[in-house]
């Protein structure tokens, strides 16, 4: 394994630490018999295979723009919440909707406006974005 030190402002390690204090308080929050304690070295190496994901994504999605194809943009929705144990009906009646309605979107056959999106991840966890929606070609 390969080592990496880095220096920081005392700025920025103390926002560092404030955000890994609440991350590991979110978590014992949402599992109370969690007991895990992220320290600050290993929110920072999340945060970096996090966006060293995103990079890998953004890689596969290349190759629509290079063939002239117009890539649709989907969501993953559905799964994420399989994943988690969230039923569609709980998530419409927490944003006070019609199951339907969320039906549609975790099916793709339509997408959300930005403010629904957000609610929606929200709801769900806020997994990574980049978990949540991909490109697909247009079949049109």
């Amino acid at each position: 394994m390969k080592k990496i030190t880095i220096e920081l402002s005392e700025e920025a390690y103390d926002q560092l630490k404030e955000i890994t204090d609440l991350e590991n308080l979110i978590n014992r929050h949402r599992d109370k018999n969690r007991r895990d304690n992220y320290k600050i070295e290993e929110f920072v190496i999340g945060c970096i295979v996090d966006k060293i994901e995103q990079i890998k994504h953004f890689e596969l999605v290349n190759p629509f723009i290079e063939n002239n194809a117009q890539p649709v943009i989907k969501n993953r929705f559905k799964e994420i919440a399989k994943d988690k144990n969230i039923y569609i009906k709980d998530i419409a009646d927490q944003l006070n909707m019609l199951s339907p309605n969320i039906s549609k979107i975790f099916n793709n056959a339509s997408q959300p406006r930005l403010e629904l999106f957000i609610k929606i991840w929200i709801v769900l966890g806020c997994p990574p974005l980049h978990k949540c929606i991909y490109l697909e070609e247009d079949e049109g």
